[in-house]
């Protein structure tokens, strides 16, 4: 009798601590309004400025959906990827994959973002860069990235360009 109640006490004891441990563990690191990120620039003169800024919150990739083009005739958006700051979506003809469609949160990103102040091409009014030979990216309210991709040689340059025109741009350029 004694020994039972001893394995019963040893099994709650133990029930509760290994509770508490995967409670703790899936609490996760919690998201803190005292960030920071550093951006590193050259002044005119050849002088560095270092420049400590809070880091804004990622939106959520839910409230990017909505900027994203509707279906088009032949053409279908699949959504396939979405998390906090980013959203991506293929873009189907007849079902067959023509592109990938994604929109980024840069806001903790500067790097990214420094490189479309050097960029010299733009889509429309907006700041792009190449990337690579089958993809386009623009920056949109100096803190989106819409990036678009081809998966088709018939899907080109061209057909890139006129699908970023599909994008709610000014609005995705108003979101917070």
């Amino acid at each position: 009798m004694h020994m039972q109640k001893f394995r019963i006490s040893l099994f709650a004891s133990l029930f509760l601590l290994l509770s508490s441990a995967f409670l703790i563990s899936c609490s996760g690191k919690k998201k803190t309004e005292t960030e920071t990120t550093t951006t590193t620039a050259t002044t005119d003169n050849g002088s560095t400025a270092t420049e400590e800024m809070p880091k804004e919150e990622e939106v959520e990739g839910g409230a990017l959906n909505k900027f994203f083009p509707k279906k088009e005739g032949v053409y279908k958006v699949v959504y396939n990827q979405e998390k906090d700051g980013f959203v991506q979506a293929s873009l189907e003809q007849d079902g067959k994959e023509v592109a990938t469609l994604a929109i980024s949160d840069l806001s903790a990103n500067m790097d990214t973002k420094a490189k479309y102040e050097k960029s010299t091409m733009k889509v429309g009014t907006y700041p792009a860069l190449k990337k690579g030979s089958k993809g386009t990216a623009i920056l949109v309210g100096d803190r989106y990235q819409v990036n678009i991709r081809s998966k088709d040689d018939s899907f080109d340059e061209d057909m890139r360009k006129a699908w970023f025109e599909k994008f709610d741009l000014s609005g995705l350029a108003n979101l917070k």
